[in-house]
């Protein structure tokens, strides 16, 4: 019986072996944001196209964070909490955020509450960061051929630390 529960404990560490010894390579670094390079990238379970593909990117400035690095490979946090792997020819170093409120996110004029409204912004944007100022991020989005540039704060974000100035 003891042999067998030995057997069943080294197939399941096998069978984790791959991602395991993936994360044990990988240089673990302060995370930072980028994006998402083009309208199509892929993401995989470990870092190498041999692992199975995670999921396929179809957003161009898509914002994720940089959690860990294994040499050409990035290990990535989308805006949904998601984690994969995506080489790094594939990112960005332009920055961008995206509304992640389930209520409309307020663009305003300039960083305070008492600011012209600009626009309501929905669920899932995707807008180019341009400044950080306090708790605001001053964005620039394109909509039906018209450009729009204001402020937004940053809870209502994903693409921005919460102490970070720019």
């Amino acid at each position: 019986m003891r042999y067998r529960k030995t057997i069943y404990l080294l197939l399941f560490l096998f069978l984790l072996a791959d991602e395991t010894f993936a994360f044990i390579k990988s240089g673990i670094c302060d995370p930072y944001y980028a994006s998402i390079k083009s309208n199509k990238a892929n993401s995989h379970r470990g870092p190498g196209k041999e692992y199975k593909i995670s999921f396929e990117y179809i957003q161009k400035g898509m914002p994720v964070m940089i959690i860990a690095k294994y040499d050409h490979w990035r290990k990535i946090k989308d805006p949904f909490g998601s984690e994969s792997w995506i080489h790094k020819s594939l990112l960005s170093s332009k920055r961008f955020v995206m509304t992640t409120n389930n209520t409309s996110a307020k663009l305003m004029s300039d960083s305070n509450d008492n600011s012209n409204l600009i626009a309501l912004i929905k669920k899932n944007v995707i807008m180019e960061l341009i400044a950080v100022r306090g708790k605001w991020c001053e964005v620039k989005i394109y909509s039906g051929g018209e450009k729009y540039r204001g402020w937004i704060k940053k809870s209502d974000v994903f693409g921005v630390f919460d102490n970070e100035i720019r």
